[in-house]
Order: C-alpha cells, then structure tokens, then sequence
C-alpha cells in the first residue's frame, strides 16, 4: 500500500480541504434544478425532493459506521474507493430518467461521501500535532461551511446553461479530478 511521502503533505492537506464540502455540493448543487427535474422527469416536485431526503438520511446513519470501518481497512484505499463509487452514481444520476434508480444512486453517493468526508476529517488528527492540528482541524468547520453557500449558486449556473444534469456531471468531474490527484499524491497515513 502507498504511503503519503513527506513532500506531499502539503498537497494532501489541500486534497482534504478539497474534499471536505463535497457533501454540501452533493446535496445543495441541484436544489435549483428541482423544478426543472420534476418536469423533465414527469414527476412531482415531492418526488424530486425524495432525492435529498435519501441522500441525507443515508448520510446521517451511514457515518455511524464509517469510522470504524476506515479505521480497520485504511482510509486512503477507502477514500480511493469512495470517489470512484461517487464519480459513478453521478454519472448514473446524470445518465437516468428513472426516479426509482436516482433515489438508489442517492442512497449509494451518499455512502460514498460519508466514507469520503469521514476519512478526510480524519486525516488531519493523522497526520498533524499540536498547534498546527488544532489549526487545520477548526479550519475544517469554516471549510465545510463554504459548500452550502456556493453550491447553489454553481448549481444555478449549470442548471440555466446545460440543464439539470450538469450539475450530476459536475460532481463526477469534481471526484474523478480528485480521484487522481489522491491517488497520485497521497497515501496511507496511518499504521
């Protein structure tokens, strides 16, 4: 398995503090869609609002368990895993027109992010001491906090320019790009 080198320390910290609002972006990205879903679907707007009731149900109950599992099997291979399952349901979101198979890849991405936001929280206690822990640790919280602020507005943007679906597309591109820059420049961190 590969270890994060020193020199990538840096860059990892930046990928983690990349990752962290990737859980708001999933869930506040294509709340400006929803009209435009719910008539392109032929569904109720209800129906359409079903899709985030997964996602943050499944994201809830599922970082009950995320912790010890990426503490017994290792967080980078984890997070690997994570973003490649992520980049796949959202092109699968993006490529459906099925609400039953949608609310599935809600359940499965929110799983992924989970694994994903749970594994990079805890990257910081991993790899940092001290002062500099404490620091990168409360910058987390400010981090995060950025995702429910921009995400509608990005979701905007796509939803007028390219329609509903970009906005899935968009966070395929998100993770896949991520997706290699983790596995290009990071690595286990923990024994």
């Amino acid at each position: 398995m590969k270890t994060l080198k020193h020199e990538n320390v840096g860059i990892s910290t930046f990928l983690a503090f990349a990752l962290i609002p990737i859980s708001g972006f999933a869930m506040d990205v294509y709340i400006p869609s929803f009209p435009h879903m719910a008539s392109e679907l032929h569904l109720s707007e209800s129906d359409i609002k079903l899709t985030l009731t997964v996602y943050l149900v499944s994201y809830g109950l599922s970082q009950l368990f995320v912790g010890s599992i990426s503490d017994s099997f290792g967080r980078y291979r984890i997070n690997l895993i994570s973003l490649l399952v992520l980049f796949l349901s959202s092109l699968g979101i993006a490529w459906s027109s099925n609400i039953h198979v949608i609310l599935s890849l809600r359940l499965i991405q929110a799983i992924a992010i989970s694994f994903i936001v749970v594994c990079k929280r805890a990257f910081f206690v991993d790899v940092f001491t001290g002062e500099k822990q404490k620091n990168y640790t409360s910058m987390v919280t400010v981090v995060w906090s950025t995702a429910p602020i921009l995400a509608p507005f990005v979701g905007g943007f796509l939803q007028e320019a390219f329609g509903w679906r970009a906005n899935f597309y968009f966070l395929a591109l998100y993770a896949l790009i991520l997706l290699i820059l983790e596995w290009i420049y990071s690595g286990r961190n923990l024994t």
